[in-house]
């Protein structure tokens, strides 16, 4: 059978391709299809049946469906050109992110990023100087490489191993979860069992290794 993943840019995912990769020294034969968008679309393919599972960076309403919490958190921040004057910085404060030209999530069922909650009241994403928005990261870095803008972004994505560009943590500090979910009341293939066994067997791993 061929496994169907979906999935937001997140180094969290790698919970999906390390059950994968169990699964797949088990039973060679098994294959999969890896696709990557926002949550929007990763969520319209699930309740499509178009991907078995879909990870998604919270917040998400997983009320819907069967789903796992994942052990393991990302922290959020803003990706600049190196050289940029935000890049200076040691932490991003809501006052400074106010002046910042800004790439934004173009997530719709929910925002990815609450700034009214994280800056205590004091600035809304409409106060924002807001350029665009982006789905994935990998296209919108062009952009903040041509020092035109810069990104709200997860830490650890290997787009910012370029030397060109710059990952600096929010302050005060936020990190989001994430959740895999799979539909309610379907039946799963045998290759979809044996990838959700896989799956809670890492997440187990991660919980004993990470007290």
């Amino acid at each position: 059978g061929c496994i169907r993943l979906g999935a937001g840019e997140t180094r969290i995912a790698h919970f999906l391709t390390d059950a994968f990769t169990d699964l797949h020294l088990q039973h060679p034969q098994v294959t999969c299809n890896l696709f990557t968008g926002n949550a929007d679309i990763v969520e319209e393919k699930l309740s499509h049946g178009l991907i078995d599972f879909g990870l998604f960076i919270d917040p998400f309403d997983a009320s819907g469906f069967e789903s796992i919490a994942l052990p393991e958190i990302d922290q959020v921040g803003i990706i600049t050109k190196s050289d940029s004057p935000w890049s200076r910085y040691k932490t991003i404060t809501p006052d400074i992110i106010a002046d910042m030209p800004l790439l934004v999530s173009s997530r719709r069922t929910t925002h990815s990023f609450d700034f009214e909650s994280w800056s205590g009241g004091t600035l809304k994403q409409e106060d924002l100087n807001i350029v665009g928005s982006f789905d994935l990261i990998g296209n919108a870095s062009l952009l903040i490489k041509g020092g035109l803008t810069n990104a709200m972004a997860m830490s650890g994505l290997y787009q910012q191993q370029d030397k060109d560009i710059t990952y600096v943590p929010l302050e005060p500090a936020r990190y989001l979860s994430c959740v895999v979910a799979w539909k309610k009341y379907q039946l799963l293939s045998r290759a979809s069992e044996a990838f959700l066994k896989c799956l809670k067997k890492q997440v187990d791993e991660y919980k004993k290794a990470n007290p």
